[in-house]
């Protein structure tokens, strides 16, 4: 039986999802994602990835040999995408439907996309699917 979003997030706190969200977007471009990589992506410290790194790693969401790739578990691949589709979504809503302007609907739905639960999310969605797509 798959965790629900609401339970994955247990798991780590927002930044991590963050960091989650980004080594995934990594991936799927065909790169081979290293730390380096993913504090360029979100203009932080290399300390700051190793030390979030330790934590998706505790959480067996990511694994990530001494100073090596970071590759996302199943789990981690998972929890990724959705945290992905829920931004995408809100993202786009707010900017296609509500007109909001594309930098703050981008950090807005970076905010947003954590703290909804998962019933309004899965209501969201389906209105946004029928509206969007």
């Amino acid at each position: 039986m798959s965790m629900t979003y609401e339970k994955k997030k247990r798991l780590v706190s927002f930044a991590s999802e963050d960091y989650l969200e980004t080594i995934y977007q990594l991936a799927n471009k065909g790169e081979h994602v290293r730390s380096v990589d993913v504090a360029t992506a979100l203009d932080v410290s290399k300390a700051s990835v190793n030390k979030a790194m330790n934590i998706l790693k505790e959480a067996k969401l990511i694994e990530q040999p001494h100073y090596g790739l970071i590759t996302l578990t199943q789990v981690g691949q998972d929890y990724a995408k959705e945290v992905l589709r829920r931004h995408t979504m809100l993202k786009r809503f707010l900017h296609e439907v509500l007109g909001v302007d594309q930098n703050v609907a981008e950090q807005e739905a970076c905010q947003m996309e954590h703290v909804i639960s998962d019933e309004t999310m899965a209501k969201w969605l389906q209105y946004l699917e029928k509206i969007l797509l």
